[in-house]
């Protein structure tokens, strides 16, 4: 008979594409989880048969399995796992700036030229603008939002609207928002796109979550100095619920993940298999 253990820890978790070797392509390991809940389910249904008020028998409907696993830290192939999208690393593409705020100073609209008929303010990223950085200027007190106009040497923006000069000096690349002179010394408020490397999971319409397999290991100590493990195998499981990321102020942000088992359809008619071993190490 199988000793019994105390599971003091949640232990690790892989997942990887499902194959009939067990040697498919890992797409994501978790080792720094908060929780993870693998529940077996047995639904029944009651039989009844002349007067008596009790079942004569029962009749099982359905059997599942169900994992639920709770990671401290973010891992983008969690989310390539539940909407069945592709991870791509290091690529170039945009991300945001949002919020940035300068405060506006005297400038010339021909920047060659020294003046003071225009209030100007310089962009923390304008040396890698995405696109022309699709900017969204707003005033701060007025928090009135701002037009974009085509940059002229002659003409000034009117008090409604702005421009985006982007140039190079020597072997530096700047950009700078050129205002109305009635916005001097006021605060601007905008956000702006520019160049990153990054890894990304594109959302698409038609993608599907698809079958991974799944292992569950954990190494516990017992208070007579062995290691006793449990390992829970999974053959072909598909997310099933929601992806959370759990972001609230002043709390580490947490993520999600669940899973329901499916049928591998193997030869032998296993789904899976939990085991226990002894080592004199954690392993």
């Amino acid at each position: 008979m199988s000793k019994k253990m105390i599971i003091k820890g949640v232990g690790q978790f892989l997942a990887k594409r499902a194959s009939k070797d067990g040697n498919g392509l890992e797409v994501i390991t978790l080792g720094n989880m908060q929780d993870l809940k693998i529940n077996l389910n047995v639904e029944m249904e009651d039989i009844f048969g002349g007067d008596g008020l009790f079942a004569i028998d029962t009749l099982v409907k359905s059997k599942s399995i169900e994992i639920t696993a709770t990671d401290a830290k973010f891992d983008l192939s969690a989310l390539q796992l539940m909407m069945g999208a592709s991870l791509q690393e290091q690529k170039q593409d945009y991300v945001y700036v949002l919020g940035e705020q300068k405060l506006l100073t005297s400038g010339s609209l021909d920047r060659k030229t020294p003046g003071t008929d225009v209030a100007v303010c310089d962009v923390d990223y304008g040396d890698t603008l995405y696109n022309g950085g699709n900017f969204a200027v707003r005033l701060k007190d007025s928090n009135r939002l701002l037009k974009q106009v085509a940059l002229s040497n002659s003409t000034a923006p009117k008090a409604d609207e702005f421009m985006v000069e982007t140039y190079t000096e020597g072997s530096k690349t700047a950009t700078r928002l050129i205002l109305s002179s009635s916005a001097l010394n006021e605060d601007v408020v905008f956000n702006y796109q520019r160049i990153e490397t990054v890894d990304v999971v594109d959302i698409l319409i038609d993608e599907v979550p698809f079958p991974v397999h799944v292992v569950h290991h954990g190494s516990f100590l017992q208070k007579d100095g062995t290691y006793a493990g449990i390992e829970t195998e999974l053959f072909s499981c598909i997310a099933k619920g929601s992806f959370t990321i759990d972001a609230a102020r002043s709390t580490a942000s947490t993520s999600a993940i669940s899973l329901s088992v499916i049928d591998p359809e193997r030869a032998d008619g296993k789904l899976g298999s939990v085991k226990r071993f002894v080592s004199q190490k954690k392993v």
